[in-house]
C-alpha cells in the first residue's frame, strides 16, 4: 500500500494488483488493470493514512469476492461477501431476513452504498444487500473453525492434552455423521435436522441395550451440542441446536473401588512384584501408594519437581506447560517409604523418561499388568485404585 500525493491537491491510494488478482480487478471501460487508485479526500498525511488503510481492508476484500465469484465454491463466496459486507461496516445478512426486518435496515445499506460514490462494484452491492446465497460448512469444517474459535481455552495445554481433548469430540462427529449419513456427504449446518439427531440417539440406546456406558453417549451428545452452539453463536446466530436435550438416563455410575491396605502389602508389595514390570512404570506405581496422586501428575512432572533430597521430600505438581486439572491441584505433596525410594530412583535415572505426557500408556500397561499377575483386589480394581486408597486413609485419620 502506498499513498502519493501531487502539489495542490488529495492524497491518493495507490497500490499494484496482486498477482492472485490479475485479469479480474477491471478498468471502467471493462479492460484488466495492473494497479489502481482513489481519492483520500484530504491533504492531510496522517488523515490520509488512516484512509488509506481502511480503503485497502475494503478493495482487498472486495478482490477476494471476486475470486471466490469467479473460481471458488459456493461456500467461498459467501464467506467473501460476509467478510466485504464487514469491511463495509456491516454484518452480512441474507436479502430475505433484510426485506423482512425495519425498512431502515435496508435504507442504511443502501445510504451507504451511495456514499461510495459512482455505481458500487456489484460485488459490494451483493455483499452489502446480502444477495450472495447462505452457504454453510459441513460438520467437519465448522469443526475446524469452532478450533480456532475456542483457542483461548487450551492455552494452558500441552501438546498432549489438546490431542486429548480434541479426539472424543472428532470421533463423535465421525460416529454422527457415520450413523445418520452414511457414506452419504454430510449436510451444510443448516441441513442438519432434529430428526438427524434422533436417529443418533436411538443408535446410542441400542448400545445401552447391549451393555454400553449411557455416560459414554451423554458426552457425545454433549460434545456435539457444545461444538454446535459454540460454531453458530459465532457464525450463524439464530440456527437452532439439534443436539439439545438428548441425554439419556444414567445408570449407576462405576465407583473405581480402592485397595485395602493388607492387599497391597501382600500383593503389591509382595518381594518380586513389579519385576516383571519395566522399572519407570513400577517406581510410577510405587509413587502413587503414599501420595495418592493422580498417575498424570507423576508422569508429567518435570525433574526439577521431585524435591527427593529436602528436609521433608516432596513432589511438586504445577503446570508446568500443561493445564492441571482443577485450580487446587497445583500443591506439594510429601513424600515417604516406599514412594519416596521409587522418586529418588526416577531422579537418578533422570527424571521420567519413557512415560512423560503418556498417563494413558502408563495405564494401560499396568493394569493389563495387574490383571495378568493376580493384582486385581476385585475386577473393577484398576491402578487408579491407589488414589482411593490413599483418600480413604486421610478420611479415616480425619485429616
Amino acid at each position: 500500500m502506498g499513498i502519493v500525493k501531487r502539489s495542490g491537491q488529495f492524497y491518493y491510494w495507490v497500490k499494484r494488483i496482486p498477482k492472485r488478482y490479475i485479469g479480474l480487478v477491471l478498468s471502467a471501460d471493462g479492460k484488466p488493470v495492473q494497479q489502481v487508485r482513489q481519492s483520500l479526500n484530504t491533504e492531510s498525511k496522517t488523515e490520509a493514512l488512516a484512509k488509506a488503510a481502511q480503503v485497502e481492508m475494503e478493495r482487498l476484500a472486495e478482490w477476494e469476492a471476486l475470486l471466490a465469484g469467479d473460481h471458488g465454491s459456493a461456500r467461498e463466496h459467501y464467506e467473501a461477501a460476509r467478510k466485504l459486507a464487514a469491511a463495509h461496516g456491516f454484518t452480512y445478512r441474507p436479502v430475505t431476513d433484510l426485506a423482512s426486518g425495519p425498512l431502515s435496515g435496508i435504507l442504511v445499506r443502501g445510504a451507504a452504498l451511495e456514499a461510495l460514490g459512482s455505481p458500487a462494484s456489484t460485488e459490494v452491492a451483493r455483499a452489502v444487500a446480502g444477495a450472495v446465497p447462505v452457504s454453510l460448512p459441513d460438520f467437519n469444517d465448522a469443526f475446524q473453525e469452532y478450533l480456532k474459535f475456542t483457542r483461548d481455552r487450551h492455552l494452558q495445554k500441552s501438546e498432549s492434552q489438546k490431542i486429548k481433548w480434541r479426539q472424543p469430540r472428532e470421533a463423535a462427529i465421525k460416529n454422527f455423521q457415520t450413523v445418520v449419513y452414511g457414506r452419504r456427504r454430510c449436510p451444510p449446518m443448516d441441513g442438519i435436522t432434529r430428526a438427524d439427531a434422533l436417529k443418533f440417539r436411538e443408535w446410542w440406546s441400542d448400545r445401552v441395550e447391549r451393555g454400553r456406558s449411557a455416560n459414554s453417549a451423554n458426552k457425545q451428545f454433549n460434545q456435539l451440542r457444545e461444538i454446535f452452539s459454540t460454531w453458530s453463536n459465532l457464525s450463524a446466530p439464530g440456527l437452532e441446536n439439534p443436539f439439545s436435550r438428548l441425554s439419556l438416563k444414567k445408570a449407576d455410575l462405576k465407583h473405581t473401588p480402592p485397595f485395602s491396605q493388607q492387599w497391597i502389602k501382600d500383593k503389591i508389595l509382595a518381594p518380586g512384584a513389579l519385576d516383571k514390570l519395566n522399572t519407570e512404570a513400577a517406581d510410577v506405581l510405587l509413587v502413587l501408594i503414599n501420595t495418592g496422586l493422580r498417575p498424570s501428575e507423576v508422569t508429567d512432572a518435570p525433574l526439577d519437581d521431585y524435591r527427593v533430597f529436602e528436609n521433608i521430600p516432596f513432589l511438586r505438581v504445577a503446570p508446568h506447560g500443561r493445564e492441571l486439572k482443577v485450580s487446587h491441584s497445583r500443591r506439594d505433596v510429601p513424600l515417604v517409604g516406599v514412594s519416596l525410594e521409587a522418586a529418588r530412583r526416577i531422579v537418578a535415572r533422570g527424571g521420567i523418561l519413557r512415560y512423560q505426557n503418556k498417563a494413558n500408556s502408563w495405564s494401560a500397561l499396568v493394569n493389563k499388568f495387574m490383571a495378568n499377575n493376580d493384582m486385581k483386589e476385585t475386577p473393577s480394581h484398576t491402578a487408579y485404585s491407589m488414589r482411593h486408597y490413599v483418600e480413604d486413609a486421610l478420611l479415616a485419620a480425619e485429616l
